[in-house]
């Protein structure tokens, strides 16, 4: 790998460097550019082909713990729908449907459904087993004792994302990319790259 033996100066027009272009570092780069920051990423490779394109593409809110959490995750997911739709990248509100073949599954589900609006999970849906079926002829029906329906989940393409939504945030907030430059060290404000 060869290197610079003097480190990059950032230009005076970039409030903050942001490392990384997949999934974090695009968050972060949307947020403070939003907030009016003028801000550049820094990407090693062409693209980001971490894990943002390997993980399963699908925002999740009922994933995550009653509570903060996922208060945080509801706001998350109404921020990339919004995001989604602006940047026009494909996306899908499907919710999440969750089987029970087990006498204690079917029981944990119940509970949950009981208190799913007191600990802020609106739009679920405790489902018999015919009524799953119909919303997913493709499960396997055998032995399904309940499931649970959730709306507030959506499916997206992490790859498309990963790849696409740079050009949405330059376009739409002027954020600068640097791709195929691997950051070896940070002294403000130097950014030291390959």
């Amino acid at each position: 790998m060869e290197t610079r033996s003097e480190p990059l100066k950032m230009p005076d027009r970039f409030d903050d460097a942001v490392v990384g272009a997949g999934i974090m570092g695009l968050a972060h780069a949307y947020h403070l550019a939003r907030r009016g920051r003028r801000v550049v990423v820094f990407e090693r490779g062409a693209k980001a082909v971490g894990a943002s394109v390997r993980n399963f593409g699908m925002i999740w809110p009922i994933g995550q713990p009653a509570g903060e959490a996922h208060a945080l995750a509801l706001r998350s997911a109404a921020i990339w729908r919004d995001v989604l739709r602006d940047a026009r990248l494909w996306h899908a509100p499907v919710g999440s449907l969750h089987l029970a073949y087990r006498d204690d599954e079917a029981q944990v589900l119940r509970e949950f459904a009981e208190t799913a609006d007191a600990n802020g999970f609106g739009g679920v849906t405790l489902l018999s087993p015919g009524e799953a079926e119909r919303l997913s002829p493709a499960l396997q029906p055998r032995n399904l004792q309940a499931a649970l329906f959730s709306e507030a989940e959506i499916n997206v393409d992490p790859r498309q994302v990963v790849a696409d939504l740079p050009a949405y945030l330059e376009r739409a907030y002027g954020v600068r990319f640097a791709f195929d430059t691997v950051v070896t060290g940070y002294d403000r404000p130097m950014a030291r790259t390959n």
